[in-house]
């Protein structure tokens, strides 16, 4: 078992090691936003990582085309394409701090 840190939330949640973060996230029941459904379509699962980028899956090339160099290179990810592989330290953005889309549907 790994677990996911959410230090805004002071959450510490279980996951299981290869699934992905959009999915570990909706079954600890936190607040991760999705529209597309976990496609990479919609960029409302961002997450920013703020400890152990190297305990994650290889950023891909949705999350490129999604999110760009520039937001990749602060530590941000799509959940929906980060597949966990051991503890990791996020940041989970607020509604208001998302895209105008992503306040329509949480995961």
């Amino acid at each position: 078992m790994s677990t996911i840190h959410i230090e805004n939330l002071h959450i510490t949640i279980d996951a299981l090691p290869g699934r992905s973060l959009l999915i570990s996230l909706i079954n600890a029941e936190q607040p991760i936003h999705t529209v597309c459904g976990g496609k990479a379509g919609c960029g409302c699962c961002r997450v920013k990582v703020i400890e152990g980028m190297k305990k994650l899956s290889p950023v891909n090339g949705a999350e490129k085309a999604r999110l760009g160099e520039e937001r990749l290179s602060k530590g941000w990810r799509l959940a929906c394409q980060t597949h966990l592989l051991r503890d990791v330290t996020i940041y989970l953005p607020r509604t208001d701090e998302l895209d105008s889309i992503c306040a329509k549907k949480k995961g």
